[in-house]
């Protein structure tokens, strides 16, 4: 068991990758963490964000690519 270290504000949102190795998760730090299950450490962190990450989704993608998405409202 791991206690996963990193983020400076409230963790907001936890996905597990399809094949079970990594979690991301999204925090009010407005930052997107990739964390590896094998070791309990994190692999990459993204700062791009302008505020708080609330949500996250994650899909299996054949191709290997990580797709962004922004969904705006009207």
């Amino acid at each position: 068991m791991y206690t996963l270290k990193g983020h400076t504000n409230s963790v907001q949102a936890v996905a597990v990758t399809p094949d079970g190795k990594r979690i991301i998760s999204g925090s009010w730090d407005n930052t997107l963490k990739v964390w590896s299950l094998k070791k309990g450490k994190n692999i990459i962190t993204i700062q791009a964000h302008t505020s708080p990450l609330t949500s996250l989704a994650v899909a299996g993608e054949a191709s290997g690519r990580v797709h962004f998405l922004r969904l705006e409202t009207r």
